[in-house]
């Protein structure tokens, strides 16, 4: 298992700097990540308090398939939409002002080596939502590859049997 804190504001002093964070994770790996709000992206922010209820605050982890074609490093718009390859929601934590999001066993297993995610701050059931942080995720294949042994081919009196 590979557990990863994020700590991102939910207000910026820059309308302009998004934060990025980025992921290397394995092809079977699963994830535990935990997201925690802070009021902005100051030295000195506090927590953000999370009120409940219903249609209440959510974190929402978006993965897409990244190319070139689809969106740059660091922020620069891409032409075309990308194709989301896994979203989750997350549940809220014991620690305050924190999410917890899950991405199971094996989930990674068919992305590509390079994707994108966006994580959200959604609230009123979801139709109003804040993007906290966008970054990269790069899933590493499985090292090395299965080795296939050959079963030779012998005849009844075990006389190995070889073709030219």
């Amino acid at each position: 298992m590979t557990a990863q804190t994020f700590i991102v504001p939910y207000l910026r002093t820059s309308p302009v700097h998004i934060p990025r964070r980025d992921l290397v994770l394995g092809a079977t790996d699963n994830l535990a990540l935990r997201v925690t709000i802070v009021e902005s992206d100051v030295s000195t922010a506090q927590v953000l308090e999370i009120t409940g209820g219903i249609g209440g605050p959510a974190v929402r982890l978006a993965v897409w398939r990244d190319s070139p074609r689809c969106w740059w490093d660091y922020g620069a718009p891409g032409s075309v939409a990308p194709e989301v390859l896994w979203t989750g929601t997350g549940t809220e934590s014991n620690a305050i002002g924190s999410f917890e999001i899950a991405i199971p066993q094996a989930t990674m297993s068919d992305w590509p080596p390079r994707c994108g995610f966006w994580l959200f701050l959604d609230w009123d059931g979801g139709l109003d939502s804040e993007l906290l942080a966008q970054g990269a995720l790069h899933v590493r294949m499985a090292s090395g590859s299965p080795t296939v042994t050959a079963t030779p081919i012998t005849t009844d009196v075990d006389e190995l049997i070889t073709t030219d």
